[in-house]
């Protein structure tokens, strides 16, 4: 009898308190994944920190979880996302460079947000389209922009460019948790990953413009050290 395997959840982007624009804190984003099921990719800006702790309690609770390390990177263009890290990548590097040092560790890039009108943290078109051929994934349904035609265009860009697409709630606060995932068959390694999202199911649910004023709030709160982490 064929054996049957039960698919794996994942929310491709989401930030933890380690990102000093996010009000989640880690037990929140473990909680999430105890309710849910939906495994987190923590892609912190510039650190692997909050990626770490996750993980550490996720595979306490479930050793075959693969432990993802992930980090939303600045570069000198707009950022890069590397999963299945090894190490912290440092910012402000190139486009380029930043892609060299994923690659070097075996690991994987998505571009993120990409066409997003309304960040200037996202990756330049020219950056974009000079490097296309080195990226792998395409951050093609993220829950915050404001304006979802942006992420219709992502959507076209990657399949002109034959990339897959990648889901992410992007959260930043916790009732942004358990709305946008991808759907697929259990993977541990990159290579499996590669194999598998391209046919990925997508549940997504488009967040309200008004999540980035609450993300400002924060951002200015925790410079006054209005929130602390739990």
């Amino acid at each position: 009898m064929e054996r049957k395997f039960q698919p794996m959840k994942i929310d491709m982007h989401l930030h933890s308190w380690y990102s000093s624009d996010s009000a989640i804190p880690v037990q929140t984003i473990v909680q999430t994944f105890e309710r849910t099921g939906i495994l987190p990719l923590v892609c912190d800006h510039n650190t692997v920190t909050g990626s770490e702790k996750v993980y550490d309690a996720i595979t306490s609770i479930n050793p075959d979880i693969p432990p993802i390390l992930a980090e939303e990177i600045m570069t000198s263009e707009g950022e890069i996302i590397g999963l299945f890290l090894e190490e912290e990548i440092p910012p402000f590097l190139s486009a380029g460079e930043t892609l060299d040092r994923i690659r070097d560790q075996g690991a994987l890039s998505i571009v993120p947000h990409p066409f997003c009108s309304y960040r200037t943290s996202a990756l330049t078109f020219y950056a974009l389209d000079r490097i296309i051929d080195r990226v792998d994934i395409i951050e093609g349904f993220n829950a915050r922009v404001i304006d979802d035609r942006d992420n219709f265009t992502a959507r076209e860009y990657a399949a002109r460019q034959k990339k897959p697409v990648s889901a992410g709630s992007d959260a930043h606060t916790p009732f942004e948790l358990g709305r946008t995932w991808v759907e697929v068959p259990p993977f541990s390694t990159p290579k499996e990953l590669m194999r598998v999202i391209p046919e990925a199911a997508i549940h997504y649910q488009h967040s309200h413009p008004s999540i980035h004023m609450i993300t400002r709030f924060v951002r200015a709160g925790r410079q006054i050290g209005l929130f602390c982490p739990s």
